[in-house]
């Protein structure tokens, strides 16, 4: 074949090229075999036949100085870097590039408060609670329950420490105080819905979601302070809290270290005036007699501008019946919204009727279940046909345990029914006899009815009280009080600005009143008190002259009130048997003398030439002391008014039992020790009554 056109090194270049290729790679051979690589090892390069020996080197030269009597070789500091240093300065070190997170005002609290303008931060509006004015202190005397007095004295160490509440195995006599004070609700919502647009920076409301648009009044403290020797006072203690209402409204214990779950509790509690008015006009324990009246009673009744007519003590025992009266009233409507969400009242024909119906579907469904193994034709989830172990028996054993649980269930809210309805049913029928006793149509008894109570928003002030059960007879006390209201800032520090934030507004989880003035001083009636209502000279079988004596001596709750002639030398007070069983109204004093009466002023209608108006000159039987009682001042005694208001009081509730006693029907009565819970908290314009659903142990709103 002849070539055309191609010259010889064309004809040979691929000859060339891999003889090229193999000269190269028979000199890289060459190179390798006559020079051999060294690698690094330290600071020195080595064959790779010398590398094994470096290193057994350097291993034995560690283990020598790892060995026995090694000396330690310190590093330089300047020839390694320490981490330590850099890692504390980074934990301390801010985690965000900005030296604070960006305050959420100007974007969602901007659009809540409705400024206008959400480019600059909100400033907001710091609200005061208002001072609470004290009207004055109210004494009660009655016989706590025995399961009252353990109550009591689980509340007060002070109360638990006396020496008739060591052994509580019946009711206990008892002397208290209730100091009340008027709140001003309508100064406290203006507070809370407050702005100023005229301020430097403008201060803006506050969003109401942060406290339900709604001020919340956590807790009333009244503090008390005693008269010491001369005019001096001791220091100012805290009154605990002596209410008959359910554990989760005592607030006060909770108040320090509070966190967000009692932030809920108490949206979730207070947001019914049923339960605010528990806080603000607490029910006391479950008395003997009920003798307790509200103060908002004894206020409205103070301030009423008509002259007082009429018997004293049946005009006590009508504010005794309207206290209970409202007490009822708002138990009523608490159990009627307990048995709402129940279910409503339990009807036996009605339930009768829904078993009969859940039985037949349960039989039912029985049926229909065997019906289905029989065929074979039921597939379980897990398994083949005929329902083997896989299939549907193990779904039929789930249905028959979430079916014990649910009977369970229902038989539990059935039962808690019953109890509700037996209870509301109770208290109506109390309702009707209280309201007949006061002489008005009984319509309150009736299940439909409702009672009448007052929104808290409507109100623009209420009479607020506490109890005080660790006073002692014959004490000096006086009583100031503070309102603590819910912090609307509590947790929300993160959406205010650096300012008020720094005022730590955000801190404390309630926002407290000023403490208000002094209230007037008050001493507690001791257990007996006499008043001497007449003094004559010269009268009596001796002619030495007589005395005419009121005896007060509280004996199971109730004051009862004994009246005798006395000549100097006797004993004043006496056993009397006039009641039926006999009372040892005895005191420590005697009557001394009966001097005349200089002041022409108190002579009175009974002045004579044999028969002056005189005073009484009484001393005690040990001789320490003497004292001189004139009886005009007596009669218009406030303590005696009160005393023998309260004794009448007794006397006709006393009357009203006996008269009621025989009814075979069952019907409950005035008398007896009553139901339930004292009136304590039913007083004010909505009432304070008991919040919990507990109808009270006894058949008769009480005896007063």
């Amino acid at each position: 074949m002849k070539l055309k056109g191609i010259n010889t090194f064309e004809q040979h270049l691929e000859k060339v090229v891999l003889g090229v290729a193999v000269l190269a790679v028979a000199g890289i051979a060459g190179w390798q075999y006559l020079s051999a690589p060294t690698v690094k090892v330290g600071s020195k390069s080595a064959y790779h036949g010398e590398i094994d020996g470096i290193l057994e080197k350097k291993a034995q030269e560690l283990e020598r100085r790892l060995g026995d009597g090694a000396v330690s070789i310190e590093i330089p500091a300047d020839t390694v870097t320490l981490a330590a240093p850099g890692f504390s300065e980074q934990l301390v070190a801010p985690i965000s590039p900005v030296q604070s997170l960006a305050v959420t005002a100007p974007n969602f609290n901007g659009q809540l408060v409705k400024s206008g303008s959400s480019s600059v931060d909100v400033w907001y509006y710091v609200p005061t609670v208002p001072v609470l004015s004290m009207k004055g202190v109210q004494e009660t005397a009655d016989a706590l329950t025995a399961d009252s007095a353990k109550e009591a004295a689980k509340a007060s160490k002070v109360v638990a420490a006396r020496p008739d509440f060591q052994t509580i195995d019946g009711p206990k006599d008892v002397v208290w105080t209730t100091p009340y004070a008027r709140i001003d609700l309508k100064g406290l919502r203006a507070e809370f819905t407050g702005s100023r647009k005229d301020a430097t920076p403008p201060l803006n409301a506050i969003p109401g979601v942060w406290y339900q648009d709604k001020p919340f009044v956590v807790d009333i403290v009244f503090e008390r302070r005693e008269r010491g020797s001369g005019d001096s006072w001791g220091a100012p203690v805290a009154v605990p809290v002596f209410a008959a209402r359910p554990e989760e409204l005592n607030f006060r214990a909770r108040i320090d270290g509070a966190s967000a779950v009692l932030r809920e509790d108490v949206f979730a509690l207070l947001g019914s005036d049923d339960n605010q008015f528990e806080v603000l006009q607490p029910a006391f324990y479950d008395t003997v007699n009920q003798q307790f009246v509200s103060p908002a009673l004894l206020a409205a009744q103070a301030a009423d501008d008509a002259p007082a007519t009429g018997d004293a003590g049946a005009a006590r025992r009508r504010l005794q019946l309207q206290t209970q009266l409202q007490d009822r009233q708002r138990r009523a409507q608490t159990l009627r919204a307990d048995l709402a969400k129940l279910g409503g009242p339990w009807d036996d024909d009605l339930e009768r009727k829904k078993e009969a119906e859940r039985k037949r579907e349960e039989a039912d469904r029985k049926k229909a279940e065997e019906s289905g193994k029989g065929g074979g034709g039921n597939k379980g989830p897990g398994g083949g046909p005929g329902g083997g172990p896989g299939g549907g028996g193990g779904m039929s054993g789930k249905n028959n345990t979430q079916a014990e649980t649910e009977a369970k269930d229902a038989k539990k809210k059935a039962g808690e029914r019953k109890s509700k309805t037996m209870a509301l049913r109770r208290i109506e029928a109390e309702i009707a006899a209280i309201e007949k006793d006061l002489g008005a149509e009984p319509t309150a008894g009736q299940p439909t009815s409702k009672p009448k109570a007052l929104a808290l928003a409507s109100l623009d002030e209420l009479i607020v009280w506490g109890h005080d059960l660790e006073v002692v007879p014959g004490h000096t006390y006086q009583y100031r009080c503070v309102a603590r209201a819910y912090n609307p800032f509590f947790g929300k520090g993160n959406q205010l600005v650096n300012e008020q934030r720094a005022k730590h507004l955000d801190a404390a989880f309630t926002t407290d009143s000023i403490a208000s003035e002094w209230g007037s001083p008050v001493t507690v009636s001791s257990d007996v008190q006499f008043f001497v209502t007449r003094a004559l000279v010269g009268d009596g079988s001796i002619a030495a002259g007589t005395a005419q004596v009121e005896v007060y001596k509280l004996l199971g709750g109730q004051w009862r009130r004994s009246e005798s002639s006395l000549q100097p030398g006797e004993r004043i007070g006496k056993v009397d048997s006039r009641s039926g069983t006999p009372v040892d109204f005895s005191t420590d004093y005697y009557l001394v003398d009966v001097v005349e009466d200089l002041d022409v002023s108190r002579a009175g209608s009974s002045a004579s030439k044999d028969r002056r108006a005189g005073m009484a000159v009484v001393g005690t039987l040990s001789g320490s002391e003497t004292q001189i009682r004139v009886p005009m001042s007596e009669l218009d005694d406030p303590d005696r008014t009160r005393l023998r208001a309260q004794a009448d009081a007794s006397a006709a509730a006393s009357k009203g039992a006996a008269d009621t006693a025989p009814d075979a029907g069952g019907k409950p009565g005035l008398g007896g020790s009553g139901a339930g819970p004292s009136g304590g908290g039913a007083g004010g314009p909505a009432g304070g009554g008991k919040s919990g659903s507990g109808a009270g142990g006894k058949s008769g709103p009480g005896a007063g």
